[in-house]
């Protein structure tokens, strides 16, 4: 779940990992114009890739901020990996290759997008 934000500029809460919240943090990563935006936007993908780390880590699942069930500790390593790799692509300015990273992990969670981005 994503708390919205009144603009770009402000910080939002993300509590869950699903492929719903990975493309709501990239459509505002496609939206950023400042470099304030994209630290926010930097930050959003830490918030996802802990997440991630700590379904991994804990091993267990919690409806309030973990995947759907069903979800492998395979699947989530390779999300991890690829929110870790969107965020370095998105410090090397690199908006599409991030949103496209982001978008093949919210794939594996929750299936293909029916809108694209």
């Amino acid at each position: 779940m994503i708390f919205r934000a009144p603009s770009m500029r402000d910080a939002i809460v993300i509590e869950t990992l699903t492929g719903k919240t990975i493309r709501e943090v990239a459509e505002r990563l496609i939206q950023a114009k400042t470099f304030e935006e994209f630290v926010y936007r930097e930050s959003e993908m830490d918030a996802l890739f802990t997440l991630a780390d700590i379904a991994i880590t804990t091993n267990r699942e919690s409806e309030n901020s973990l995947p759907a069930k069903g979800s492998s500790m395979q699947t989530l390593g390779h999300v991890r990996q690829l929110i870790f790799d969107a965020h370095d692509a998105t410090h090397d300015n690199d908006v599409k290759t991030a949103c496209e990273l982001l978008e093949r992990a919210a794939t594996m969670l929750d299936g293909p997008s029916r809108s694209p981005l």
